[in-house]
């Protein structure tokens, strides 16, 4: 269970949805006006991940196939 330190800020930070932000935003609701903190995402992660098994995927293979000496090469039986 967390503990209140005597003299110390808590920063609360809400998840909202509104008109200018439809894809939701974190603001702090203690500040005189709400203080917009973004996340920046290097990738689209998990949402994505799940959008793509929801609604199907596009896999474009190459034209030329392996060589049957590739191919033997890479799985042959032990």
């Amino acid at each position: 269970m967390g503990k209140h330190i005597a003299g110390e800020v808590r920063r609360r930070l809400v998840w909202r949805v509104t008109a200018s932000a439809p894809q939701g935003e974190y603001v702090d609701p203690d500040a005189p006006q709400p203080r917009i903190v973004r996340f920046d995402r290097p990738e689209p992660g998990w949402l994505q991940s799940s959008f793509d098994l929801a609604v199907g995927l596009d896999v474009h293979e190459g034209c030329e196939p392996i060589p049957p000496e590739v191919f033997d090469a890479l799985f042959r039986r032990s």
